[in-house]
């Protein structure tokens, strides 16, 4: 709400806020909340990690979750994933289908997990902001545009969303990083300044 006043003052419309927002933090009465807030401002959410880091994707094993950072930073374990990637594989085996062409060639459509996930995001009202690392990835990530949920897939996917959410953390902790993204933002502005930066200014 301070964001849209502090814009009006200066004739900025802000018109989407990018923000965690998955199936990991989606129980989060924090995160809810806020949505709630951006609804009723006309504020577009914007999905970041809405992957939760390739921990709601299919290449995730039990293993390769032993090494994953990001999961330990938030404190998820992988039983609390299992009910949720079980329902996200199930759906995906609903919505993935077979076709015969010529002879016996047949051509299967497999739908994948972070297919099944971008359409959630896309049913909340959001825009998920993913990242690609190849030509099949982003294939993957255009192919969920085709992909629709019907209203009680998305229902049982809001139930099995966990709470994992940032904004949820202690206040000292997010004060103390705003305060060392501001230190950062200062020391780039500084090294500019004296020509050690990367920014070349356009006269």
């Amino acid at each position: 709400r301070r964001a849209v006043e502090a814009g009006k003052n200066f004739d900025v419309d802000v018109v989407v806020n990018q923000v965690h927002f998955s199936l990991l933090d989606f129980n989060s009465p924090a995160l809810q909340e806020m949505q709630r807030t951006c609804d009723e401002l006309g504020v577009t959410i914007i999905a970041y990690n809405s992957l939760g880091q390739g921990l709601l994707t299919d290449n995730l094993t039990e293993e390769k979750f032993a090494g994953n950072k990001p999961a330990k930073m938030m404190g998820i374990n992988w039983v609390d994933l299992i009910p949720l990637r079980t329902a996200l594989r199930d759906i995906a085996d609903a919505h993935s289908s077979s076709t015969t062409k010529g002879g016996d060639s047949t051509v299967k459509k497999r739908v994948s997990m972070a297919q099944v996930v971008l359409c959630w995001c896309r049913n909340h009202n959001t825009i998920p902001l993913v990242g690609c690392r190849s030509k099949q990835q982003a294939e993957d990530i255009l192919a969920s545009l085709s992909l629709h949920l019907s209203s009680e897939e998305v229902a049982a996917l809001d139930t099995l969303a966990l709470k994992k959410c940032t904004l949820d953390s202690p206040p000292w902790r997010r004060k103390l990083f705003v305060a060392l993204a501001g230190v950062v933002m200062v020391a780039c502005r500084w090294l500019d300044e004296w020509g050690f930066g990367v920014v070349e200014r356009v006269e």
